[in-house]
């Protein structure tokens, strides 16, 4: 179970992030391109700190 959802699952998810980015600049829309790139893995990145912060106390 761990491998189909959590590995493989990983790997789609990635895939799809990539797939619409080069969608995006394909299409000629940089900056909303740019823009998506640096919201997803600003997002992601803030969502992990929070995570952490909340749920095992650490200092982060």
């Amino acid at each position: 179970m761990f491998l189909v959802t959590g590995i493989l699952g990983g790997f789609t998810t990635f895939s799809a992030f990539g797939l619409e980015s080069l969608t995006l600049l394909r299409r000629g829309e940089t900056s909303l391109a740019l823009l998506y790139i640096l919201g997803s893995v600003l997002v992601g990145v803030a969502a992990v700190w929070l995570g952490l912060r909340f749920t095992s106390g650490a200092e982060a």
